[in-house]
């Protein structure tokens, strides 16, 4: 069994077609077919089922699959540590960063990471923070930025930042309740908590609709009246006629996030870790950053 083999059983379960595999691991179709039946007579199963038209891992080799994928997660993480004992943070650097968090803080690190350090191939993935976690301990991802407090047996949380979550509202400094409606984020938990403990029970509503983004519930405000509740750094992507819809409210009453940084507990690439740092500490706001976060890195 070799690493070449192992990378061949997962591109083509990926692209379920042997063809676009071995184009995809630039090898020919012959060769591909051979090393995978190889494998298969090694192990004494069949890996996939092949039919004239389909191609589906069986039972077994779905187990096979998943166990090569970590094999080659973590045959890259071997590389990237050793590369990195020679110098500086290189080879590549997964990461995932929460939907409701990724607009304000995604476009710059991209911008300035990869400026800053060339030599590093940034990968960026959109996932829900439980399949982050997931993510993590399986090697598949490096780290992961999102709502803190989600604790797990083998992932160390860095608190990152708090975040003053604002009151908009069609009804501007004269009425906090605009309407009677309330918008709320679709599968945002922290947005979701924030809204209702502000406005103290759902039931104050005459109607609650959930949205799917930030940008949509600005939008369901401006053209259906009511109120939401926005992050504080989506406050620069309103216009100064919108901003006159954000209430000011007093400190002891404004809602807050808090963002932590998630990796796997015994992580050893330490200068990629610190390589994210350096970038996270020049984009979040100063009176945001998280005072450990600042001081550690």
């Amino acid at each position: 069994m070799t690493l070449q083999q192992l990378k061949y059983v997962v591109a083509v379960n990926k692209y379920r077609n042997f063809a676009k595999a071995a184009d995809a691991c630039s090898v020919t179709q012959p060769t591909l077919s051979a090393m995978l039946m190889k494998l298969e007579n090694e192990l004494g199963i069949r890996i996939f089922e092949r039919t004239s038209k389909t191609v589906a891992p069986t039972t077994s080799g779905e187990k096979v699959i998943l166990l090569a994928e970590k094999a080659l997660a973590n045959a890259a993480r071997i590389q990237s540590v050793v590369d990195e004992e020679k110098g500086s943070a290189s080879g590549e650097l997964k990461l995932s960063i929460g939907p409701t968090i990724a607009p304000y803080i995604l476009p710059d690190f991209i911008n300035r990471y990869t400026q800053q350090f060339p030599q590093v191939q940034l990968l960026i993935k959109d996932m829900k923070l439980s399949s982050v976690l997931n993510a993590l301990l399986d090697g598949s991802i490096d780290a992961g930025i999102g709502i803190a407090g989600n604790v797990r047996k083998g992932i160390k949380e860095i608190p990152l930042y708090t975040e003053p979550i604002e009151v908009y509202s069609s009804a501007g400094k004269n009425n906090a309740a605009g309407n009677g409606f309330i918008w709320v984020m679709k599968e945002a938990l922290s947005l979701r908590e924030n809204t209702f403990s502000h406005f103290k029970e759902e039931s104050n509503a005459s109607h609650i609709y959930e949205a799917t983004s930030i940008e949509q519930l600005v939008r369901l405000v401006d053209l259906e009246g009511g109120t939401t509740m926005i992050p504080h750094m989506h406050l620069r992507y309103l216009t100064d006629e919108q901003r006159r819809n954000v209430i000011q409210v007093r400190p002891e009453e404004m809602a807050q996030r808090h963002i932590s940084l998630y990796v796997r507990s015994n992580y050893e690439r330490k200068q990629v870790l610190e390589s994210i740092a350096t970038v996270l500490k020049q984009i979040i706001p100063v009176q945001m950053l998280d005072d450990g976060f600042a001081k550690q890195f």
